[in-house]
């Protein structure tokens, strides 16, 4: 039987496990779009190519599984650079199909070609440009096992049209080509070291775990809470690791950083022995480095080999698959009660309770306690970035796996809306609220129409204080108050914009929210929260004792 490559590709997609695409057609990609008539993978027509990486990206991360975006040759390719990079950063598993010039054309500046694959080199774990359709099925196994081993990240397939119409017959496919994805091996050097990192454990009177993004990646949430309850360590985590963990000892510290909470950067500040889970050391984590966890010996887990030392110096180190290791260490750890430590931690919180709003949120931090107060139990939270963001991680209790969904590493504002939307599709039976701020949400206000028309029931919740909130903290911190380029505008209606998209909406206070926020949970469809939020009401980040990198990252002004 004769099939084209467009056929090819859709049919091999769905025998991997692929169900639903975000994209945007184009002149290159109508092949593909064509045989989707027939075929049982539901494609999403976003407003804008970029919403549909970020809406794949957003899949992924609630689902574990594989997101797919696709967009055309030329500016529909480009289009979705800044998602791929997002992606790229947070290590999150996605395939990005890109439509491309007949390749009769290629190298001869045609209309709309592009070379995306060197366009995104840098952001991609790998690339593949097909040029004959009895590759298409071997090359799509390979991309998704690429995106998926080790540590995860986006891989892009460049589809030229003449290759997604060609016809071949199912014999003359090829096997896959060379890229080796086999998974690390778990070995006697790795089961020593782990033995001497359990030693350490064991010894230390003061020991903090820091778990990153990498425990949801390798799906280890309940190994990790087995250790952390075996052991009695408390835990902090990166902005990235928050949820991975789900212990109501008084284990939990909250996130590390710069914008993280205080008591979490004074116990890491006073910890004898820190093990590291799946965390890079991103300088948002660490503040400067040399200042970083002083008196501690600093041990790593990681799948990506990359990773280990990259910023901070560790002592030792296993490079796995962290589930893997996490059983093992499981094992060689010792049951442990840590009274004099867990006692000495609880002082420290009751005393930065009683100094204050311990989030450093205050109303913001109340009202998102409100919202998440008459949610289910079970809903993922998407924050976009900005004041938002750190609102939203410092404020919002994660109680279930991959219940909390941001950009990390790229920081990419206009990230919630489309991530959301893939976040829902992907798991329909968990509720979704994002919280955005307005700047990040006229970036892609665009997919308000996406979520009008396929009826996609998020909640979203936009703090409007008509400035970009945390260039003007910065300003207002380090540059004496003087406010450039950071007012947005009175004069846009939030609530009508969403009411123009077909989308129930209304307005409230954040110090007086009234019936929105009832209206919001109880909205069958989708739904918007227009929330009015004092310009001046900023986050205060803890910086950790003596040193921060904050004026490093921002700048001190004149």
């Amino acid at each position: 039987m004769e099939r084209t490559g467009a056929e090819i590709l859709l049919r091999t997609l769905k025998e991997e496990g692929v169900d639903d695409i975000f994209g945007y057609p184009g002149a290159s990609t109508l092949p593909i779009h064509d045989c989707m008539i027939e075929s049982s993978i539901r494609h999403f027509l976003v407003r804008h190519e970029q919403a549909a990486a970020h809406a794949a990206d957003g899949y992924a991360r609630a689902t574990g599984k594989v997101g797919v975006c696709l967009a055309t040759s030329g500016p529909g390719a480009t289009n979705l650079v800044t998602g791929i990079a997002t992606a790229y950063m947070d290590s999150t598993p996605m395939i990005a199909l890109t439509g491309q010039v007949t390749t009769n054309l290629l190298g001869s500046d045609a209309f709309q070609e592009t070379d995306i694959i060197g366009i995104t080199l840098p952001i991609t774990k790998h690339s593949f440009l097909v040029q004959d359709p009895r590759d298409m099925a071997s090359t799509v196994r390979e991309a998704l096992a690429i995106a998926k081993s080790g540590r995860p990240g986006p891989v892009l397939i460049d589809l030229p049209r003449d290759v997604l119409a060609l016809r071949i017959k199912e014999e003359e496919a090829r096997e896959p080509g060379f890229f080796n994805t086999t998974e690390l091996k778990f070995g006697e050097d790795e089961r020593i070291r782990l033995k001497e990192i359990a030693r350490l454990l064991n010894e230390s009177e003061r020991p903090v775990l820091l778990i990153g993004g990498g425990v949801k990646l390798a799906q280890a949430f309940t190994e990790l809470s087995d250790v952390i309850e075996k052991v009695s360590i408390p835990f902090v985590t990166t902005m990235m690791g928050i949820g991975s963990a789900y212990t109501t000892n008084g284990y939990n510290l909250g996130l590390i950083g710069t914008h993280g909470m205080e008591l979490a950067n004074r116990i890491i500040h006073q910890a004898d022995f820190i093990l590291a889970v799946g965390a890079r050391f991103s300088d948002r984590s660490t503040s400067v480095i040399e200042g970083f966890a002083p008196l501690a010996t600093i041990a790593q887990i990681d799948v990506d080999p990359t990773s280990i030392g990259k910023n901070i110096k560790t002592d030792i180190s296993v490079v796995s698959d962290i589930r893997v290791s996490l059983k093992e260490l499981l094992g060689l750890v010792a049951e442990k009660k840590r009274d004099d430590w867990l006692s000495r931690i609880s002082k420290e919180r009751s005393r930065i309770e009683m100094e204050g709003c311990a989030d450093g949120c205050g109303p913001v931090g109340d009202f998102i306690r409100q919202v998440q107060g008459n949610m289910p139990e079970k809903t993922i939270a998407v924050a976009d970035v900005g004041l938002n963001q750190i609102w939203a991680v410092r404020s919002w209790k994660v109680r279930i796996p991959r219940g909390m969904i941001t950009s990390g590493g790229m920081g990419t504002m206009g990230f919630s809306v489309p991530a959301a939307m893939g976040a829902k599709v992907g798991d329909p039976d968990h509720e979704v609220v994002v919280f955005t701020g307005d700047g990040g949400f006229f970036m892609n206000v665009q997919e308000l129409a996406t979520i009008g028309f396929y009826n996609i029931p998020v909640k979203i919740i936009v703090f409007n204080n008509g400035n970009l909130g945390m260039i003007r903290q910065i300003q207002h911190h380090f540059y004496s108050s003087r406010f450039r380029d950071s007012r947005l505008s009175d004069l846009v209606n939030i609530t009508e914009i969403a009411r123009g998209f077909g989308i129930e909406s209304e307005k409230a206070s954040v110090h007086d929210p009234g019936a929105g926020i009832e209206k919001l949970c109880k909205a069958e469809g989708p739904f918007l929260l227009e929330v009015i939020v004092d310009e001046d009401n900023f986050v205060y980040p803890i910086i950790p004792p003596g040193r921060s990198n904050i004026e490093m990252i921002y700048g001190r002004g004149e």
